[in-house]
């Protein structure tokens, strides 16, 4: 019977430790905000990965005063990860440190293959990422960003420069066509 006591007790303790934690990690994501989702940048990730871990360990503990201390330590967490986002925000050699630059991977539809490296990037990837968005000739695209994020930006050629390519424009008629759009 006392065996039955212990078990129930633990299992308990089990619902109140998690469904505790469970609670001050929603409060705490709450108050960091939505930043952590949507813009999510190797900073967030790691803040994320902390702060699971420090939650893990909460359930864990084995008592109320080693979870409540956890509690503490999710909290402070939070408080720096809210501060260093307050920070980069207010410094752009902070932000560059924290979340990184974004990359410029092709230019002028040609590749970069010095910020490919330095990025990890090998071709097939890039190739992959360009016919994700929709590219599926390097050569057509003016700029692929790869961003902090690690999604990629691109900014395609214009129309208007592969028209001149083939067919030279007299500055004078065009002047005149975008001045008629313009009435």
């Amino acid at each position: 019977m006392g065996v039955d006591i212990r078990m129930n007790g633990h299992w308990l303790m089990t619902i109140g430790t998690t469904t505790f934690t469970f609670v001050i990690l929603l409060v705490l994501v709450r108050w960091i905000g939505e930043t952590q989702i949507s813009q999510a940048t190797y900073f967030n990730w790691v803040a994320g990965a902390c702060m699971g871990n420090i939650a893990a360990n909460m359930i864990t503990a084995g008592g109320w005063q080693p979870m409540i201390m956890g509690a503490v330590q999710l909290f402070l967490f939070s408080a720096v990860t809210i501060a260093a986002a307050y920070l980069s925000l207010k410094s752009r050699r902070f932000r560059k440190i924290a979340t990184g630059e974004p990359i410029v991977l092709v230019h002028r539809g040609q590749y970069i293959l010095k910020h490919m490296k330095r990025s990890k990037i090998d071709l097939d990837l890039l190739q992959q990422m360009l016919r994700e968005q929709g590219y599926f000739d390097y050569r057509k695209v003016e700029y692929a960003i790869l961003e902090p994020t690690g999604s990629l930006s691109v900014l395609p050629t214009s129309d208007r420069e592969d028209k001149t390519e083939q067919n030279p424009i007299n500055p004078a008629a065009e002047q005149r066509q975008q001045t008629n759009h313009i009435k």
